[in-house]
């Protein structure tokens, strides 16, 4: 078991294989009641096709991953929530485009939750009559979500926005990929990403990290496991131009909203693209929050209300960076918000202020680690992306001028997308 100390941050945790492959990391948080154990895997919603160990594509209907997190959930015929819930546990899960995650937290005696944990997550016990059933449940879950217009709007962004990129898909899927879902498609990929190899297994805890290594070591010698599966995901060609330049539908709101989305590059190498996307946010702030000069004049005009930001995301075959409002001045805000963007290329931002945002990032950074959720989430996305997670709170630092003018170039190559949401006539 290997230790890892960052006198920095004062914190600490231990890392070990397991003979089945299966990475374990035991973060150090002493003096705290609670425990967290969560399991990922790198599995998400645009994961839609994946090499097998014969070199064929496999793929698969969209949304499964998050189908697959709903079967997980029973074993043995027995409810697995209320199995935690039985032993004073709470227990959830999780699919984002990037991953899958389970975890529990007890603030009691954690044997019981943590061996329940990876006993639930390393078998699936589904047929047809309860895939069958899960459809109708995904499905209503799916229409509840399409009813809230906040995250229709985004959906239907990321719709415009790509045109093969499986971003372009809501995380649950449609009708149609859920109607056709099979427990045999289920299985197949189940087997392809929830090997221990391809998992990792964090532990949060103030409890004594051998004894928790003991527990998880002897859980994991009662079990067999199949050769690890040999599969890469296939790389995903996406063009330039967007799917839809303008895109209006209607819902039954008070308030029309939009979004004006700007396509970029993804970046694959991961400090870089972490770098990236630590500098573009710094731009956003000076540029598109109260920090800018003319944003009160924007709300006095009524061009934006409360419901109105930005956001940057970018991923190593991804980016995007996309402004939202709710507002009836629609082209008002679609002006202002090019004029911000051409800003933003500029890579122009005053150097006190560059200082004044690196402080308030490092400290909600540093105050994430107290949240157990966080440590276990983000040590969890940045190792499956091969970065170390205290080096990437280190990246502020080396921040300056020079990497504001590089991200200023790297928004210049650029696609729009804008989506309009109108309120629907009823008469």
């Amino acid at each position: 078991m290997k230790q890892i100390v960052n006198k920095r941050y004062q914190e600490s945790y231990d890392e070990t294989v397991l003979e089945n492959g299966l990475r374990v990391i035991l973060w150090h948080k002493p003096h705290y009641e609670k425990s967290l154990f969560m399991m990922v895997t790198p599995f998400g919603a645009k994961d839609l096709s994946q090499y097998d160990a014969q070199g064929n594509i496999v793929h698969h209907p969209s949304g499964i991953a998050h189908f697959l997190e709903h079967k997980m959930f029973m074993m043995q015929g027995q409810d697995v929530m209320r199995m935690f819930s039985d032993m004073g546990a709470n227990v959830n899960a999780f699919t984002s485009y990037q991953e899958t995650a389970y975890y529990t937290s007890t603030s009691g005696d954690p044997k019981q939750p943590l061996e329940l944990l990876l006993d639930f997550v390393q078998e699936l016990d589904i047929d047809d009559a309860s895939v069958e059933k899960e459809k109708g449940i995904i499905t209503s879950e799916l229409h509840m979500y399409q009813e809230m217009s906040d995250q229709r709007l985004i959906m239907e962004t990321y719709a415009s926005l790509f045109q093969t990129h499986p971003l372009r898909y809501d995380i649950a899927g449609d009708d149609e990929s859920i109607r056709a879902t099979t427990k045999e498609q289920l299985y197949r990929c189940y087997e392809m990403n929830y090997h221990p190899s391809n998992m990792i297994l964090i532990c949060v805890s103030a409890h004594d990290s051998e004894q928790l290594l003991d527990i998880i070591r002897a859980n994991q010698a009662k079990k067999q496991f199949p050769p690890a599966p040999q599969m890469k995901p296939v790389e995903i060609e996406e063009p330039l131009a967007v799917a839809r330049k303008e895109y209006n539908f209607a819902m039954d709101i008070s308030v029309p909203k939009l979004s004006v989305a700007y396509k970029l590059s993804g970046i694959p190498e991961p400090y870089e693209r972490l770098r990236m996307e630590w500098m573009v946010r710094f731009l956003l702030d000076a540029n598109f929050t109260s920090l800018y000069p003319q944003y009160q004049t924007w709300l006095d005009k009524g061009w934006i209300n409360d419901f109105c930001g930005c956001d940057i995301e970018i991923g190593e075959d991804y980016g995007l960076l996309m402004f939202y409002a709710e507002t009836s001045q629609q082209a008002q805000f679609i002006t202002l918000c090019e004029e911000c963007y051409q800003r933003l290329t500029q890579g122009m931002i005053e150097p006190q202020l560059m200082e004044q945002l690196k402080k308030r990032y490092f400290a909600q950074s540093v105050r994430a680690m107290n949240s157990f959720d966080d440590i276990a989430i983000s040590f969890a996305r940045n190792y499956f992306h091969g970065a170390d997670m205290f080096r990437t709170i280190d990246l502020l630092k080396e921040l300056d001028e020079q990497v504001a003018i590089q991200a200023g170039r790297y928004l210049s190559n650029r696609e729009r997308a804008i989506v309009r949401l109108l309120q629907k006539n009823n008469g």
